[in-house]
């Protein structure tokens, strides 16, 4: 074993070291003080006078025993008049973020942390601002033009007032990079005020700051300017004492910048490359985000694999709720042009995924780490890298969007106004027990239930009108739920009748299902009679047997009267009219008598894509009787003046279907889709304000929340109600909104979206928050931003399952194949390749379909994209091509 792992005694090691150095050096001043690393020796003695360093310790070298030198990791060898620069040596020592003791905790298994928590987890904001160190093992891999264009982005494109520090202090290049190197002074900048601190002194740190832009937002302190003076301040620094000194050099240089009037947003950090003293306490220390940069060659692997271990088995200075661990990301640059560049990237994701997979289990209710969320690939660009400066070129800034977005994460947001917080926290509690987000279709709530929760939007308003005979519109839509409303006779004027209906525990006899309908279509074969006869014969029995549609009007055939109830005696009548020869024309002239003596009746249809069942016949049955019954629509439309039929149809059975005359309904036809997103958001809104805890934080907010109904609540109503509930960021004050989010990854491929699936999400947030708030409390929004991220996966497999179970059962093959690759974007050819019969067919599907989308960029070779909202259920990864 190591002598110096094999530790002894404080009182031996002290009584070793007085003694052997007393013996060498009588009248020496010996302090012996002991810290994670071993001791701390320090000599002030008048026998080192004019004595270089290694002339000194030669001095009492031979008279410390082997063993007990091996105890000691730092000698301080002084003279009197050199002592006081020091400052006092502290009696305990913080232990120095060495590169060997990060490195030893990787190979060590017993130190694996338990909770590996970072500040972009955290629900509260940092109490400062956030500090980010760039760093990479080696140089050439575009580090400090990262840092230099992430500054520049953060202060034009989202307003940050940033400050960078270049600590690259053996080879400084941000002032150049900056623009500003005729500025830089060889006394003024890191290096000088470092060795203040380190002399006890209190520098004013501004003095080392100079201003980069003319809106006072992008702030540098060189390490100064390179000279004879610079070199020598340099040597004069050690780095090895910040830690045993009272004062922390590096800490109040950095808190000082923190505190001072430039009241910085972040602080980016340029390190040394390598393994060098200054970048270990970067890292380790006071990092709250480190971005490493490397190009994945097989000479980086290793370094780069036990740098990630090191950062992920280390504690930053943070004070935060919870000891806080550097945030990994990684930067891989520059990425060489060409068919190499996809292989490149997989390479560096794949051994990133390695390297984090160890600590995965320390993530405690919190999101697993992927390389895919957490590493950027920068593309090559001879503009850039030949270019002496990085200036707020947009163009040139683009490729560095998404590291500034990491940053975005972890920088504080305003609190809001005190008095909404407030309340926030007082009615929480209540709010969360009270708050309910049904997620039943619309068929399985009770009427009493449905009407309260229903939102007329203005998209209600339009497609209900009964002029507009056919609603398109995809499953989960909303297609159901605007069907009973109508039904409810919320419709003022309009007497409904609901002829066809899906699964409600009160549908009416008339409505049939899968056998019914097999034994109306055995007739219609065999008398050759057409579907839009029968649909003439069954909307008859509807009026007729509707409560309040024609009660005067008797009977229309003797087969309707006096029915028995159910659905055997329904079907039985309307095959005894279809066998009559004037059957169907005694239908139409009663309902024209109806038409012209009774109420305005809206006849609803729908139900129609579940009714005939599933099988491959039963769907070209319902292809046939949906023709017919559109068919008898444009039939019997000029005929009524009171009565109007309104037919729901899910779109991708439209789409398919065949009949005479479909154009008919192209100027009739509404498609039921959620374009606008603060109309979509009213669908939860309307269910949290029935929460009475909610209503008395909507009222602080703005009273008017409560004395309106949600539909008619204006943008910034609808915005403000939002906030409350859900906070108006995802994480930091410049990340995106909620609400952005939100409709981004509810969306299908074409941009459609499901109210069922916004519901099904803030339901698994609400869960999720009422466990969360036991362990931490959050006052910001009753649901804290987080929640609907940790909750979208339990979207995913549901939304999944209804495109293919219920929709589109031929698209199993491409989900098969998108699941098999694991990755989007896919290329076109290979998911071509992976589909065995009919390709072009079910590519062209499964994009009408919104399970894949073009992906837009400039390669000549096509690809798709899956969207978030199908991601999850096929675990696919943002990885992109093989």
């Amino acid at each position: 074993m190591n002598e110096r792992l094999d530790a002894m005694p404080e009182d031996d090691v002290t009584r070793a070291v007085v003694q052997a150095v007393q013996t060498a050096l009588p009248g020496s001043d010996i302090s012996v003080v002991p810290d994670a690393g071993g001791f701390v020796v320090r000599v002030v003695s008048e026998h080192f006078a004019s004595l270089p360093e290694a002339d000194r310790r030669a001095r009492f070298q031979g008279h410390v025993p082997p063993r007990i030198a091996g105890q000691i990791h730092t000698w301080e060898l002084l003279t009197e008049s050199e002592a006081p620069w020091y400052g006092d040596l502290a009696t305990t020592a913080t232990p120095a973020p060495a590169w060997s003791t990060a490195l030893d905790r990787v190979e060590d298994e017993e130190a694996t942390p338990t909770q590996i928590t970072f500040a972009s987890d955290l629900d509260q904001d940092l109490d400062s601002a956030p500090v980010v160190t760039f760093y990479s093992l080696k140089g050439g891999v575009g580090r400090s033009t990262a840092l230099a264009a992430v500054a520049r982005r953060l202060t034009s494109e989202h307003g940050l007032k940033v400050l960078c520090i270049d600590m690259d202090l053996e080879a400084p290049g941000l002032d150049t990079l900056f623009g500003i190197s005729q500025e830089s002074q060889s006394d003024l900048g890191v290096v000088t005020a470092l060795l203040a601190y380190e002399f006890g002194e209190d520098p004013s740190i501004l003095d080392h700051v100079v201003p980069i832009d003319d809106n006072g937002r992008l702030f540098c302190m060189p390490a100064g300017r390179i000279d004879s003076t610079y070199a020598a301040r340099l040597r004069s620094l050690e780095p090895e004492i910040w830690y045993r000194e009272r004062v922390n050099a590096l800490h109040r240089l950095i808190d000082d910048a923190r505190d001072s009037t430039l009241r910085p947003d972040v602080v980016l950090i340029d390190s040394r490359t390598g393994v060098s003293p200054v970048a270990a306490p970067l890292l380790f220390d006071v990092s709250d985000m480190a971005v490493v940069c490397f190009h994945p060659h097989s000479q980086a692997r290793n370094g780069t694999e036990l740098l990630t271990g090191a950062l992920l088995s280390s504690t930053t200075r943070r004070q935060a709720p919870l000891p806080l661990t550097p945030e990994p990301r990684f930067v891989v640059s520059p990425m060489p042009p060409g068919q190499s560049a996809p292989r490149l990237a997989d390479r560096a994701k794949s051994w990133i995924d390695k390297w984090l997979e160890p600590f995965n289990e320390s993530r405690h209710g919190a999101p697993m780490l992927t390389a895919e969320e957490i590493t950027h690939v920068v593309p090559y660009n001879a503009e850039v890298s030949f270019s002496d400066t990085v200036t707020s070129d947009s163009i040139r800034l683009a490729p560095y969007a998404r590291i500034a977005d990491w940053i975005l994460q972890i920088v504080p947001e305003p609190a809001p106004k005190r008095r909404l917080q407030s309340q926030t926290s007082e009615s929480k509690a209540a709010a969360l027990a009270q708050l309910s987000f049904s997620t039943g279709t619309a068929e399985e709530l009770d009427s009493e239930q449905f009407l309260q929760d229903y939102v007329v939007t203005r998209q209600v308003s339009e497609t209900a009108d009964p002029d507009t005979p056919l609603i398109l519109g995809r499953k989960g839509t909303g297609k159901t739920a605007l069907f009973r409303w109508l039904a409810a006779g919320e419709l003022s004027g309009w007497t409904p009748v609901a002829v066809t209906t899906p699964s409600f525990r009160d549908r009416p006899d008339w409505s049939f299902g899968p056998d019914n309908y097999d034994a109306i279509d055995q007739h219609l074969a065999t008398s050759g009679q057409d579907w839009g006869t029968f649909w003439q014969i069954l909307i008859t029995l509807a009026v007729h047997g509707t409560e309040g549609a024609a009660d005067d009007a008797g009977a229309p055939h003797p087969a309707m009267q006096n029915l028995e109830p159910g659905d055997f005696a329904a079907t039985q009548a309307v095959l005894e009219v279809l066998r009559d020869p004037m059957g169907a024309l005694r239908c139409v002239d009663w309902l024209r008598k109806v038409d012209a003596n009774g109420s305005q009746l809206l006849l609803l249809f729908d139900g129609l894509d579940t009714a005939f069942g599933n099988t491959p016949i039963q769907r070209r049955r319902r292809s046939n009787a949906i023709a017919g019954l559109l068919a008898k629509q444009a039939d019997l439309a000029p005929k009524f003046s009171r009565i109007r039929l309104k037919i729901f149809v899910r779109q991708d059975i439209w789409s398919s279907l065949r009949f005479e005359n479909k154009s008919h309904f192209y100027g009739l036809s509404r498609r039921l889709q959620w374009e606008d997103q603060r109309e979509y958001f009213k669908v939860v809104l309307k269910r949290a304000v029935h929460a009475a805890a909610f209503r008395d934080i909507l009222r602080t907010a703005d009273k008017s929340l409560v004395e309106t109904d949600v539909a008619s609540w204006t943008p910034e109503q609808v915005d403000m109600a939002w906030s409350s509930l859900v906070g108006e960021r995802m994480r930091g004050e410049r990340t995106a909104f909620t609400s952005n989010w939100v409709w981004n990854r509810l969306a299908d491929g074409n941009g459609d979206h499901s109210p069922r699936s916004l519901l099904q999400l803030f339901a698994a947030a609400l869960d999720w928050e009422r466990e969360e708030e036991k362990r931490s409390a959050y006052d910001r929004s009753v649901l804290r931003p987080r929640s609907l991220a940790l909750s979208l996966e339990r979207v995913s497999e549901p939304a999944l399952s209804a495109l293919l179970d219920e929709e589109f059962q031929e698209l199993r093959a491409v989900a098969d194949a998108l699941k098999d690759y694991g990755r989007t974007p896919i290329g076109e050819e290979t998911l071509r390749d992976a589909l065995a019969e009919t390709p072009e067919d079910l590519i062209t599907l499964a994009r009408e379909a919104g399970l894949i989308t073009l992906n837009e960029t400039d390669d000549e070779a096509r690809s798709f994209r899956v969207p978030d909202l199908y991601r999850w259920a096929l675990s696919v990864t943002r990885r992109g091509p093989m």
